[in-house]
């Protein structure tokens, strides 16, 4: 039996080394958690990994003269439980002082991966005759 048995039963492994997540919905129908690790020196496993999960789909009537359905789409119970571990863990290792420093650590990644992007775009634009 573990600590966190939404996060084992999504395949997370060492939540020990959690310090951080992100949520997301990159489509109507799928949500992506982002995990972040503090990995110990030398280890080759990843600093993050994502996880892509399905969102229930329910059908309900917005119109019963004319039959009229829509479709409504909803987290899942797993991922929402998973994200109150997932605060748990976080939530007990992280200062304020800490919170700034990977805020900041985030940007800082944010702006390279920008950068590296734009100049890559930038390129493409040269390559136009």
């Amino acid at each position: 039996m573990t600590t966190y048995p939404n996060l084992a039963q999504m395949g997370v492994q060492n939540p020990q080394e959690i310090i951080g997540y992100t949520l997301y919905q990159a489509s109507p129908s799928t949500d992506v958690l982002k995990i972040k690790y503090q990995r110990p020196k030398g280890s080759f496993l990843p600093v993050t990994r994502s996880y892509s999960i399905g969102r229930s789909v329910h059908t309900r009537m917005i119109d019963s003269g004319t039959g009229k359905t829509e479709e409504v789409y909803e987290i899942s119970p797993i991922l929402s439980q998973a994200v109150v571990e997932l605060d748990s863990i976080v939530n007990d290792k992280v200062s304020a002082d800490e919170l700034k420093q990977q805020i900041l650590a985030e940007i800082e990644r944010m702006q390279l991966d920008f950068t590296s992007e734009i100049n890559a775009l930038r390129q493409l634009v040269g390559k136009i005759k």
